[in-house]
């Protein structure tokens, strides 16, 4: 899914609001272009969620589900003392706290029950779950993916994964690839060294594939959770691995003839086929959830412009039309609709923003607008959250019209989301 940024001759560097919440009176507004940062419980009516644990279940549910763009969590501290301790459940004592819906967990034995009430369904849990308690974070995930299951048909994408790079600027500047769970928890150390380790993309199993100036040319590594291992190692450029969802392949830039060029190779860095062949740069390559097309950043019409083609290569075709520099191209992996569209960084007058075109329609549509400089798209594996890059607070994760944005790592650059987990 990663790619690069084109720079100067170098290749470097949703929940749809309440569309989905099935049979809940509900509506849907987006933010205007002079809102860039409004939240989609401005002027939307969410659902509203209580969650009256006090423990990390709840905690981490309370979380998800501000994350999901679909509810308006009751703030806990506004709930009766006898609700939060009541063992039963007293159905029209909920709603005079105004919740529309109620998420309550106990420990049985070994296990976390989670129940889900539909305060409109009356006192019986509409979802009722159990799952071993040793892993509190993994157990609130999957319950509140069951939730979106329940309300969309579709499940949750909590505890899916997303790879990022860190800076450290003493006693030399440092950059290191790390993996955190989508919320922000759990996060994992990739690299540790005093070198540049730039542009990770998650793949298939976990499977982290990046950049890494630690045996002094730009090589292409992978790590599947113990010591990394170097993939390629061309002359020149290795960079912006996007494993094929489809296994077996990797593409990349390569610049081993002097001129940044997108090949394929093997997962033992063997190439397997050179996919563009022409004066421009070329590189960014990102996969079609079907794995055979790909996004790609190329120069061949004057300033940097995304583009499609076959996943052998060919058929290139432009796919931004407006913005004098466009980059870092993310394909969504969803399925339906959520599959047509790429995202991307472009600036648009003095700034960057991220904006997103339908590859059937040529609809384009703007995520962001102002508040600072907005980079490096990536989509949730369904589709329905984007992450990417603010000035205003690191790594934001939003729905996929760019509502209701929340910043879930404030040091981190180049976000990369991994497939589903759990």
């Amino acid at each position: 899914m990663k790619r690069t940024l084109l720079g100067t001759a170098v290749l470097c560097t949703t929940l749809i609001a309440m569309a989905y919440w099935a049979g809940q009176d509900v509506a849907v507004a987006n933010a205007g272009p002079e809102d860039p940062t409004a939240n989609v419980g401005a002027g939307v009516e969410l659902l509203r969620l209580a969650v009256p644990a006090g423990d990390e279940f709840g905690d981490v549910v309370r979380r998800d589900a501000e994350l999901s763009a679909g509810f308006q969590v009751v703030d806990r501290r506004s709930l009766p003392a006898a609700l939060i301790k009541e063992t039963g459940f007293d159905v029209e004592q909920w709603k005079q706290t105004g919740a529309q819906a109620v998420i309550k967990n106990a420990i049985i034995g070994g296990q976390v029950k989670f129940q889900l009430y539909d305060l409109k369904k009356g006192g019986k849990p509409v979802l009722s779950q159990g799952f071993p308690a040793g892993d509190k974070r993994k157990a609130a995930h999957r319950f509140m993916n069951e939730v979106i299951k329940y309300y969309t048909g579709t499940p949750g994408v909590f505890g899916s994964r997303i790879a990022f790079v860190r800076t450290r600027r003493s006693p030399e500047v440092s950059k290191n690839v790390f993996t955190m769970e989508m919320d922000g928890g759990n996060v994992a150390g990739i690299t540790n060294n005093r070198s540049l380790n730039i542009l990770p993309s998650l793949g298939p199993g976990g499977q982290v594939v990046f950049t890494s100036y630690a045996k002094r040319n730009p090589d292409l590594w992978m790590s599947s959770g113990g010591e990394p291992t170097r993939v390629s190692k061309q002359p020149g450029l290795n960079l912006g691995g996007a494993m094929n969802p489809n296994g077996g392949s990797i593409a990349l830039a390569l610049s081993k003839d002097g001129n940044s060029e997108i090949y394929t190779i093997d997962t033992g860095g063997g190439i397997k086929g050179r996919l563009t062949n022409n004066a421009a740069i070329d590189g960014s390559p990102s996969w079609s959830p079907a794995g055979n097309q790909l996004a790609f950043v190329s120069n061949r019409a004057g300033g940097p412009q995304i583009f499609r083609m076959d996943g052998c290569g060919g058929g290139a075709s432009r796919l931004s039309k407006k913005g004098d520099y466009n980059q870092t191209p993310d394909w969504s992996p969803g399925e339906g609709d959520h599959a047509s569209w790429v995202a991307y960084a472009g600036r648009d007058g003095a700034g960057f923003d991220v904006f997103a075109v339908n590859v059937k329609s040529g609809q384009v549509k703007r995520l962001t607008q102002g508040g600072g400089r907005n980079t490096d798209p990536t989509w949730a594996p369904d589709g329905r959250l984007i992450a990417f890059v603010s000035a205003r607070g690191g790594i934001v994760i939003a729905n996929e019209d760019g509502n209701n944005q929340i910043t879930v790592m404030k040091a981190g650059t180049t976000p990369d989301w991994g497939p589903r987990a759990l």
